[in-house]
Order: structure tokens, then sequence, then C-alpha cells
């Protein structure tokens, strides 16, 4: 490990600009690899929708977030299918029981982690799946490839993983994050850097040059590795988006799409329509984990 930088990113499973910031996340981990670090902070977007306003996007209820998601694709070229919030009828809805799950997958690493997170990304944003729901929690945590479901049921149960989510939100509090996606960028290199110390705080969805931008300055020695071929991307990350994929080449959806869809044809790929968009699975023999592979650093 030569860690350089270390970014806390302030989220929420459900929330949609954190789903179309998921592009330039993977950019930045093909691009520096072991030289920085991503740490989750559960944000708890939503405590009871009976008591949330959003004033921003003047959202009071499901319905209304409907049409902020399907902006959100149409803005950002991530697959989003919007119906989940005409499908709930939970007046009392929260994004906290899904956000308490997936603290309990981090109890078990950063790695276990991130899959459940994914996963649960993927099932609430383009499969229509209420991931606040515990049997949708269970039937996804079954497809995360090294989660202990045994633990993770337990660390419901006892209340550690709720402690681990209460713990996220005094972060939360400290930092004065309301918002999502919010990062916090600090240098964790070993040489002192003048002006480095000082973390930079980063609200909202932004693009990928600049959080490079903000990455170089924060450590002007961080090494830029070339992109790997998208059959190593697909089998490294698990299942992508024709944006995701797009953004870690640098090229447009339109000619990364074509080129993916020349890889389905050699049978080297396969398709995962979406509402919005597709996501494409490597068609060798560790397609069948594909799913729930996370997005842990490549280490080569």
């Amino acid at each position: 490990m030569n860690l350089q930088v270390e970014i806390v990113y302030f989220t929420d499973p459900y929330c949609s600009w954190c789903w179309a910031t998921e592009p330039m996340l993977y950019r930045i981990r093909e691009t520096f690899r072991d030289q920085i670090r991503i740490r989750y902070v559960m944000g708890g977007l939503v405590r009871d929708m009976a008591e949330f306003y959003d004033a921003l996007n003047n959202i009071r209820t499901p319905a209304q977030v409907a049409p902020h998601w399907r902006m959100v694709s149409e803005r950002s070229g991530q697959p989003i299918d919007e119906r989940l919030w005409l499908e709930l009828d939970d007046p009392h809805f929260s994004t906290w029981p899904a956000c308490i799950a997936i603290r309990a997958a981090f109890l078990q690493g950063e790695t276990v982690g991130e899959r459940l997170l994914r996963r649960f990304r993927r099932a609430a944003l383009t499969e229509r799946r209420n991931i606040s729901r515990r049997d949708v929690q269970e039937m996804l945590a079954r497809e995360v490839e090294g989660l202990d479901l045994e633990r993770w049921r337990a660390d419901l149960e006892n209340g550690r993983a709720e402690k681990a989510f209460q713990e996220d939100l005094e972060e939360c509090y400290r930092y004065g994050v309301t918002g999502f996606p919010t990062l916090l960028f600090r240098y964790g290199g070993r040489v002192a850097i003048p002006g480095a110390q000082r973390p930079v705080l980063v609200v909202g969805h932004r693009s990928y040059a600049t959080y490079r931008e903000i990455l170089r300055r924060l450590a002007p020695a961080l090494q830029e590795h070339p992109p790997r071929d998208l059959l190593t991307l697909l089998t490294a990350y698990g299942p992508l988006t024709t944006r995701e994929l797009a953004e870690i080449h640098g090229q447009d959806r339109e000619t990364m799409r074509m080129e993916m869809e020349r890889l389905e044809r050699e049978g080297k790929v396969r398709r995962i329509p979406v509402p919005g968009g597709e996501f494409w699975q490597f068609a060798g023999p560790s397609a069948a984990s594909g799913l729930a592979r996370g997005s842990g650093l490549p280490t080569n």
C-alpha cells in the first residue's frame, strides 16, 4: 500500500446523485489504484418520509422524488428506474434501515461492505427494489461474495450495526454534512507537503476533472495509471454501466456502447438491460459471482 490520499465519502444508498458519481469514483480507483483509499460514511438521507423536506428540490413525498431521479439519470447518463418511488406506500419510509444493513457488512471489512453497498445501490436505483425491507436485504446479502450471513444478521440484531451507523451520523454532524454526495479529501502520505494538511470538502456531484485537480493539489507525487482493458475491468469490478466504462476510459457513451456491443457479438460480455441503459457483465467463468463482486481497489 502506497497511500497518499484518503477520501471520506458521505453517502446514502438511495441517493441518486451518489449513483451519478459512481463513474467518477471508478475512474479515481482505476487511475490512482492503491495510492488512494475511499472510506464510506452512511448519511441517512431520510429518517422519516413523513417529516422529510428537501428545500433545494422542493421534495416532500415519495412521488415527488420520481421526476428528480429521472432528471438525474438524463443529466448524468447513469440508468435509473424512478418508478420505485411511485410504488412505495409507507408514509414513514426511511433510508436508515438500508444504511444500518450496509454498516453491518462494513463491520466485516471494507471490501465486503463496498460489495453490499454497490449491490444495494443497483437494486434500488435500477431494479425498483425497496432495500429498506429486511426480506429484500436478505436476498441481496446472499449474493455478496465473502459476506458472513450469520455474522451480518447477528450484528443487525445485537445493535453493533446500529451503533456504527450512529457513529457515522455523528461524523456527518462534525463536518456539517447535510447533503450527498459529499467527499472529504485528506492527505495521508508520509512526506510532509506544505498546504496538504488542510482537508478539502467537496459538496455535491462533480466531474472527474474536479476530483483529479483536488487529488493532484493534495498529493502532487500521485502516479496515474492507464485504465485496464474492458474485460479485465468487468472481472475486477463486476457488472458496470456503459456510463461507468466510458468514464473510466475517457470516452463518450455511444462510442463505448458500440465497443461493448462488439464484445457482446463475440460472446465475451453479456448485456443486462435496465431502464435508461444497461450493465455489462463479463461472460467468462467468473460471471456467476459477478453480480456480487464489489468495487474494491485493483491491485495490479
